[in-house]
Parts: C-alpha cells; structure tokens; sequence
C-alpha cells in the first residue's frame, strides 16, 4: 500500500499507444497515482522541471531522440525506468540492457500491457518496502545498500545478527526482507536464519543469504535452515536486483492473500477469525512477560433503528465510520476486528489502567460528537464500550468479561464505558 503519492511519466510518440498505457495504469486500483504523458524528448525535458516522476514508461524511439536518449535522461534523474519499445535490433537490444532499466517489453507482445502495469506496481511498492542488511562489514553493508538503493527501498542496517534480532521486534516499520551475510561472528547468518524462522514464517519475511564461501554445499544448507534464497557475493547487479524483486514480490503476493482472507470486506478491519488467531500467542507473550492487557466490546447504540429510518446503505457507512474513529486513536500494535454486525473487538497489550480510561473515554466522545453527511442524510449515532484489564486469563475469559462490561454500559443507559479489572 503505498503511504505517499506518486507520478508516473509515459512517453510515446503514438497517442494510441500512450492512452492504452494510460488507461491501464489508471484501471488498475492498486496504482494510486498521477499519470503524466509525453510524446517527445523534448517535452519529456520540460516536464522534468516541474515533476518529481516515482517511475517511468519510455519508448526508445522518439521523432526527436531516436536512440534511446530519453531513457539516459530519466536514469540520470535517479527515476526507475520502464523501457517500451516496437522492436530494435540486436545491438541496440544490448546497449539498452546495459543500462539500469527495470523491465523491457515489447509492444509487439499481447501481454505487454499487463507486463507494464505489474512492472510499475512492483517499483511503487519498492518505495514503501524495507530491507535489513545485516553484515559485521561497514563496507559490505554500505555496498549493499547502494545497490538496494538502486531499487528505491528502504535499507536498514545491523552490524551483527543480534542486532538484527532486535530491530526486527522493535521496529515500527515492517520489514518483509532480510539480507544476511553468512559469516559473522558470535552468531552467523545461518544460525540467525534459523532464529528468526522460529518467529517469522517465510510467507510473512523472507531471507536472502550471501556469502562469497566456495563451499558449494553452503547455499543448500541454509536453504534447508529457512532461507529463501542464496546469492553469492560475486553477483552482478542485475541478478542482485532481479532477486530482491522477486522475493519482495512472494512476500507482498502473500500478504495480500492473507489480508484477504482475514480482513472484513466493509471496513478494512480483521475479521472475527484472525482475530482469535492472532490474539491467543499475543495474550501467551504477555503472561510470560506479565505484561496487562485488555479487551474493549464496542457496540453501536440503537443501530437497528439506524436500519429501520435510512436503510442498510446508511447502515454500512455508519459502521464503516467505526473504523476510521477508531484508527484516530489507537496504536498500530493495537489488534482492531469487527466481530459482526454492529460489534467491534480490540486488543490492547502493554497500556496502563489510566491511558486506557483515558482512551476510550475519547473514542467515545469521538462518537458522541461526530456527525457523517451522507446522501443529504445528516446522522449521528454512539457507542457502548466494556472492558475488561487484566494479566494471565485467556482471550475466550476475556471476551466473556468484556462482553459483560458492555452490557452494563448498555443497561446503565448506553453511550458509556464500563471497564473491569482483575488487578
């Protein structure tokens, strides 16, 4: 999902070509972007003065640069290329994939408007990807990260392998790849790699070895420990690069279906089933480490009469609205799922008693003084919310608890929250 807006440039001197490219660009609802044309070299030029492009889609041929001069102009602006092109001959096909292009494609090739929509997906997600380096050499590491860099990543570096351990628990951002060296000391890549497959499956981080050991059985091995590929050092960049996409790709090919499967398709929010998945080892951590947790009931008031007045069109937004109150205050390590209906259930690990009074008494004047325009309908609507806090008791007790406080809110005259505590 991309956190920040793009602009993508496509250059071709045919207009019939330019607008099917364009057209498929923007059909496509996971590319959220400006679409910026050009039919020139010399546009392409005056549209670099006032566009900061994310990535572009260049025909080699141009009436007025006819060897390939756009695709230098664009790579000289640090801007990932996409070259498009009717055909050329063998050694012009060379002297381009020389350069550092993303993907060739040919127009001749009834695909090659997929080909070109999946290209552009792949380097706008690079943008929002971060990959860990970990290598106990400075200047390995800086190596690596500039040819990740290349590929407009995001790089985060460890000089050891418990280092690497402990970004990887604690960082705020996620990281759906690592690179690792083999040999470090104290810990080395493969023992790091069958670490972390004791937290992370390789469908949720995959990793990338390097080593330039000649032991041919290397690679094999850490394969079998969990890594998802194995690069010798004496690589060249485009096979560096072809291998970080590919398995960025898995990784993102995978988070999707997940999220799929486990989200609610109205708000966006996990589902009732995820819910429960994740939950169970959350609470298992938190009773190891005696850390309190809560769980929150939240439940519109009186939404059947919501139903009964404006429809169940009406309704949906009202619900669709609980999720975007509730992502104003809590924290991405929060677990937020609609359960059904109207009924909403969180997970808070590691809060106190008061940030958590605090808290909710907040999302519930959020409510409270919240109005939605829809449809010339002005509506406005609360909620009830029960919580239960406490430490050790299993996920099941604790909706049972919190299920309690949330009919106390309701029957003590709803718009309440009702919390509970086993301290």
């Amino acid at each position: 999902m991309q956190t920040e807006h793009r602009t993508i440039l496509v250059v071709d001197d045919s207009r019939v070509v330019l607008n099917m490219v364009k057209k498929s660009l923007f059909n496509c609802s996971e590319i959220n972007a400006d679409i910026v044309t050009a039919e020139s070299y010399e546009q392409t030029k005056t549209l670099i003065k006032h566009h900061n492009f994310q990535v572009a889609v260049l025909d080699v041929t141009l009436p007025d640069a006819q060897n390939g001069e756009v695709i230098d102009l664009l790579i000289a602006q640090n801007v990932p290329v996409i070259v498009l092109t009717g055909g050329i001959n063998h050694a012009s096909k060379n002297v381009i994939l020389q350069k550092d292009i993303v993907e060739y494609i040919t127009k001749s090739n009834p695909q090659s408007l997929n080909y070109i929509v999946t290209s552009v997906k792949r380097v706008l997600h690079n943008y929002d990807s971060y990959v860990l380096v970990v290598d106990d050499s400075k200047s390995v590491r800086n190596q690596t990260r500039k040819n990740l860099e290349k590929l407009h990543v995001h790089v985060i570096e460890a000089s050891s392998a418990q280092e690497a351990i402990d970004i990887l628990h604690t960082s705020k951002h996620y990281i759906p790849l690592v690179v690792t060296d083999y040999e470090m000391p104290n810990m080395n890549g493969m023992e790091l790699t069958l670490e972390l497959r004791q937290s992370y499956a390789k469908d949720r981080l995959a990793i990338i070895a390097l080593s330039g050991t000649e032991d041919s059985h290397i690679a094999t091995k850490f394969i079998r420990h969990g890594a998802n590929d194995f690069i010798n050092k004496a690589y060249t960049y485009e096979e560096f690069a072809v291998r970080i996409n590919v398995n960025l790709e898995l990784v993102d090919l995978f988070r999707q279906g997940k999220e799929t499967a486990s989200k609610d398709f109205l708000t966006g929010l996990y589902n009732r089933r995820f819910f429960f998945e994740s939950g169970v080892p959350i609470l298992q951590k938190a009773r190891r480490k005696k850390i309190f947790t809560a769980v929150a009931m939240i439940d519109i008031d009186h939404f059947k009469n919501i139903n009964d007045t404006y429809g169940h069109d009406v309704g949906d937004i009202a619900i669709k609205e609980v999720a975007n109150i509730l992502h104003k205050f809590l924290r991405t390590s929060d677990l937020i799922s609609r359960f059904g209906g109207e009924e909403f259930c969180i997970l808070l690990e590691d809060i106190s008693l008061e940030d958590l009074q605090e808290k909710f008494n907040q999302i519930r004047e959020a409510f409270e003084k919240n109005i939605i325009t829809k449809k010339n309908i002005s509506l406005s609507y609360t909620v009830s919310i029960g919580l239960i806090y406490c430490i050790g008791n299993r996920l099941e007790e604790m909706i049972t608890l919190s299920d309690k406080a949330l009919y106390e809110a309701k029957e003590s005259g709803r718009n309440q929250v009702v919390i509970h505590t086993n301290v």
